[in-house]
């Protein structure tokens, strides 16, 4: 039996992912992370809006893990109760624990059956359940109010002042002379991953490099091993996509049979788990707009749109890659967004551009909160967040970045940037998946 939460609209997950965020929650925001199977969390049930109770030191809280489960709808509504953890005494047990006011506080623990339940399971299993829980607190954390939310390590972070760009156009310049600027900044500049506000490893250098170094949601998942775990769903999402894409699709309607409706469903819902952003209205008619949408390239469609959204678009369009009119789509999520804004905001300020203008039409910020996140920006650049406008605008120039580290070339013929890396070894051309990934790490 799934874990449903009433005041979500009864969105359920599964209990190994429940017992996966219980652990998790214990290993972030606990002062004994190796005794989370038999130690006690508080219930923390509230009212209080999910800012408020971050606000309030209330992040190590059976109130905020069940809310960080949920779609971001439903993330300033309580979600935990005595009554909750009495209807899932399979799985949890009340009981109460001293706060450090000295007051006895209702809390919850794991039962004997969930510990077994959890250790029953193969561990490639638990990994799986694990990352998902974990991508919650890394993903974009939304919520109804635009209040921020915190849940990790966060600090502000002023772009060019560790690493001036080797070169920044004239005021009069292009945009796309800007974007190349922009190539050649992140190529230069160093980058140190960060996990848990420490350092992995050594800086590197190089959009090669940096490639390398990605990883997600945790080093331990790095570029080969989280391709390879992310394949079996973007094959289906482009599996789904050039069916609607063929001849003998009619737009607005649903080209799939019964087995296809069904795996069009899940694989949005695991693209969903694996990015961190758990959705509600997970339709078969929503993924097919959102997929038709993103196809016919809609900048003023009405399917929707989101951090997980954006997302699905991604990897329904990443075969596009390459064919001409196409338009792979990148996903804008708030790391996404933070790299491009941050140093093209930069760039024309060094420049002596005081107005955006008509520059960058529709490249918009989304927000987000942690690691260096949100940044500064001397120009006032538009919301973008939900915004097809912006989606297709971010699409367009992540796509010219991937045009450039293809073709620019030094001043003696040769390749200015390396080729890209393939997460089975090898390299070869720069892919809009491929420059994604770098500028998700760079935005962070």
């Amino acid at each position: 039996m799934n874990i449903s939460f009433e005041h979500a609209k009864d969105f359920s997950i599964t209990p190994a992912l429940f017992i996966a965020g219980w652990k998790v929650w214990f290993k972030r925001f606990s002062e004994h992370p190796q005794q989370w199977k038999y130690a006690k969390m508080p219930l923390g049930e509230s009212d209080d809006s999910l800012s408020e109770l971050i606000r309030q030191r209330s992040r190590f809280s059976l109130e905020v893990l069940a809310r960080m489960m949920v779609p971001w709808a439903y993330r300033n509504s309580s979600q935990v109760s005595t009554e909750f953890v009495r209807q899932y005494s399979k799985w949890l047990e009340l009981t109460s624990i001293t706060d450090d006011n000295g007051k006895e506080v209702e809390a919850a623990c794991l039962t004997e059956r969930a510990v077994e339940y959890w250790d029953s399971l193969a561990f490639v299993v638990q990994d799986d359940f694990m990352n998902y829980a974990e991508a919650r607190v890394q993903a974009d954390i939304e919520a109804p109010s635009s209040d921020p939310v915190v849940l990790d390590d966060q600090g502000i972070e002023l772009i060019g002042e560790d690493t001036y760009p080797p070169f920044v156009p004239s005021a009069d310049a292009t945009d796309d002379e800007f974007i190349r600027a922009l190539v050649q900044w992140i190529d230069d500049a160093p980058h140190q991953p960060i996990y848990l506000k420490k350092p992995v490893g050594d800086a590197v250098a190089g959009w090669n490099q940096r490639l390398l170094r990605f990883f997600w949601p945790k080093p331990r998942i790095g570029y080969g091993l989280y391709e390879a775990t992310i394949d079996p769903l973007y094959y289906r999402a482009i599996e789904l996509a050039k069916s609607v894409d063929s001849s003998d699709s009619v737009e607005g309607q649903v080209p799939w049979d019964k087995e296809w409706r069904h795996m069009a469903v899940k694989t949005a819902v695991e693209l969903f788990d694996v990015s961190g952003t758990p959705q509600k209205d997970v339709t078969l008619e929503n993924v097919h707009h959102v997929i038709e949408a993103a196809l016919n390239q809609d900048e003023n469609s009405t399917a929707k749109m989101n951090s997980g959204w954006s997302f699905l678009a991604s990897a329904a369009t990443s075969y596009l890659d390459y064919e001409e009119g196409r338009l792979p789509m990148v996903w804008w999520c708030s790391r996404v967004a933070s790299s491009i804004i941050s140093r093209l905001d930069f760039l024309l300020a060094e420049a002596g551009v005081t107005e955006l203008g008509e520059r960058f039409k529709n490249i918009g910020t989304v927000p987000g909160y942690g690691g260096t996140r949100p940044r500064q920006y001397t120009l006032e650049w538009p919301a973008g967040y939900r915004s097809w406008k912006t989606q297709v605008a971010g699409s367009k120039l992540a796509n010219q970045i991937v045009h450039i580290l293809n073709t620019e070339t030094k001043a003696n013929g040769e390749k200015r940037y390396a080729p890209m890396p393939l997460p089975a070894g090898g390299e070869g051309p720069w892919t809009i998946t491929g420059v994604q990934r770098v500028l998700f790490s760079d935005g962070y």
